[in-house]
């Protein structure tokens, strides 16, 4: 499902990507005005929204921990639940602490564990190690 995409003459490799889905996004989606995309690279968290005014939202993995996930009853009926990942409190910057959540996807329990997989082995390559406070 990886593929690769160039953007001004940056290649990366796309593991997941996707779309709010669910009775509200299929609507959407099929209006063509479902606007919101998930990408998830071997670096990165993605997150583009917006019609008139494009926003990109970018989050390195390694800063990421604990992905959740929640599925309601009224999103078990359309397949779909949210996925949510923190940000590291101890890092630096203003968004430490935050949650970001990924809404109404499909196939959640298996991306929330292709995200998983893919912080630990961010946290691999770079080499970090966490401490506890005891």
């Amino acid at each position: 499902m990886s593929k690769i995409e160039k953007i001004n003459n940056v290649d990366f490799e796309i593991i997941w990507e996707g779309k709010p889905a669910g009775l509200w996004g299929t609507i959407l989606s099929f209006l063509h005005l479902n606007f919101t995309t998930y990408q998830v690279t071997k670096d990165e968290l993605i997150i583009k929204r917006g019609f008139l005014k494009q926003r990109t939202n970018t989050t390195e993995l390694y800063l990421l921990k604990d992905p959740d996930m929640e599925i309601s009853l009224f999103q078990r009926l359309f397949g779909v639940g949210n996925v949510s990942v923190k940000i590291d409190s101890h890092s630096q910057g203003e968004r430490a602490g935050e949650v970001i959540r990924l809404k109404n996807i499909k196939e959640c329990e298996k991306v929330r564990k292709l995200l998983r997989d893919a912080i630990e082995a961010d946290v691999m390559e770079r080499n970090i190690t966490y401490f506890d406070k005891v």
